[in-house]
């Protein structure tokens, strides 16, 4: 559906279950008992009604229908609730301007399968052959994703005498070819694995450009990422063994897709998913890692892994990656998990922006200049979080109460700030906590 220009894709799976019609819908009541598989288009009177809670009461009974889409044709804002129904639903939620009929006919032209849509579909089913990396199964379900048809691992399709049908010949044939050269060499392995690396480390505004090059190469930077980080007992110590046996694990896991990078002195494993499978894919994924864990782990080497939670495309895995990290600075277990709740997660989600990690380092600046910043930022925080309290902070840290205080006065000083001010301080929190992720 996404080739129809005038379609903006707003939540939801980015390859939903194939359409098979197209209908115009002006009741929300009429969504749950429309037929399997169809494009729901509302009219811009119950596009405006679809606001809220209504809107994902209208995805909840769309997902019952097993619908393919629902399409807004009037303006419309997504909350995080109804985008989170929408991938879980199995429902794309697009939008739409323009004249409605006009609308309607091209959705069914794309869905009927015309020529010039049996073309954009055959050319990003190639595209998706070719970055399979040789790998049969993998081909077979790029080509079928993007074809709109049902695949087999033995590269076959149902007969069709139509221009889809002409398509998914050609696209086949090509796959078998490719299938027949065997998988790719270690070559391009390496660079899907030095790319997940820049990927990882480089700036923000880097990292998504190299997102095509990403593409192309074979990675799924577009779905849902979780990041299993593994440490050894000092950073490259093993790395390049525990790596080559994570390489041959990951090969063998079936389900998700498996990407394996070093970077920043840990072997990074990320496991991706087309869509956010909840707190179930959050479960498999630990279940995952210490199966990972158990099996690379060099014998009489001590090895340590932090699992994230789930976020989407270039963004989100960077965001995974620095969840992953905090769990293994925060565990002491050798599986350390990610906290869900509280306020470590909105930080994780706000530091990972450059702009943010920017304001931090602007505004905590004096004290990094110092020679002991870590523990000056260290009774910063301590007493921040103890209200101000220099007797609390002085547990903490494990000094006395007078030494905070003169560290207090001294930070006040260098930072020119007034710790009684409730704004003031609240922003240093926040940096305080956010330097330490």
């Amino acid at each position: 559906m996404y080739w129809v220009d005038d379609l903006r894709h707003l939540a939801g799976p980015l390859t939903p279950r194939p359409a098979t019609g197209v209908r115009l819908v002006e009741d929300l009541r009429r969504v749950v008992s429309q037929s399997r598989g169809s494009v729901l288009v509302l009219t811009a009177a119950a596009s405006l009604e679809a606001a809220g809670y209504r809107l994902e009461v209208a995805l909840r009974d769309a997902g019952a229908a097993e619908a393919a889409a629902l399409v807004l044709t009037a303006e419309a804002e997504v909350g995080r609730g109804a985008a989170a129904l929408a991938e879980r639903a199995g429902v794309a939620l697009l939008a739409a301007d323009g004249d409605l009929a006009e609308l309607v006919v091209a959705i069914n032209g794309a869905i009927a399968g015309d020529a010039s849509d049996a073309l954009v579909r055959a050319e990003k089913a190639v595209r998706g052959v070719l970055g399979a990396g040789g790998v049969p199964s993998r081909m077979a379900q790029e080509a079928g994703s993007a074809l709109g048809v049902e695949v087999g691992a033995d590269f076959s399709a149902p007969d069709r005498d139509d221009h889809l049908g002409r398509a998914t010949r050609i696209v086949l044939r090509l796959a078998e070819l490719a299938a027949a050269a065997g998988p790719t060499d270690e070559a391009p392995a390496r660079s899907r694995a030095q790319v997940l690396t820049e990927l990882l480390i480089a700036p923000e505004k880097q990292a998504q450009e190299l997102a095509p090059r990403a593409r192309t190469l074979g990675l799924p930077v577009d779905g849902w990422h979780v990041v299993l980080r593994v440490e050894g007992p000092e950073p490259y110590a093993l790395l390049d063994t525990v790596a080559a046996r994570a390489g041959r694990v990951v090969r063998e896991l079936v389900g998700p897709e498996w990407s394996v990078a070093m970077a920043d002195g840990a072997l990074i494993v990320v496991r991706t998913s087309p869509r956010d499978q909840g707190r179930a894919g959050l479960r498999a994924a630990v279940a995952d890692a210490a199966r990972l864990l158990e099996r690379v782990r060099p014998a009489g080497v001590e090895l340590r892994c932090g699992v994230s939670t789930a976020h989407q495309g270039v963004l989100g895995l960077r965001t995974s990656a620095s969840e992953a990290r905090t769990a293994l600075r925060r565990g002491s277990t050798a599986l350390a998990t990610y906290d869900l709740a509280g306020l470590d997660r909105m930080l994780e989600e706000w530091y990972s922006s450059d702009a943010a990690q920017q304001a931090v380092r602007e505004l905590l600046q004096p004290i990094l200049r110092q020679k002991r910043a870590g523990l000056l930022l260290d009774i910063l925080r301590a007493y921040l979080d103890h209200h101000g309290s220099p007797a609390k902070a002085a547990e903490e840290v494990r000094m006395h109460r007078n030494a905070v205080s003169r560290n207090i006065k001294r930070i006040e000083t260098l930072l020119q700030a007034d710790l009684d001010d409730p704004q003031q301080r609240l922003a240093l929190q926040l940096a305080c906590r956010a330097a330490r992720i």
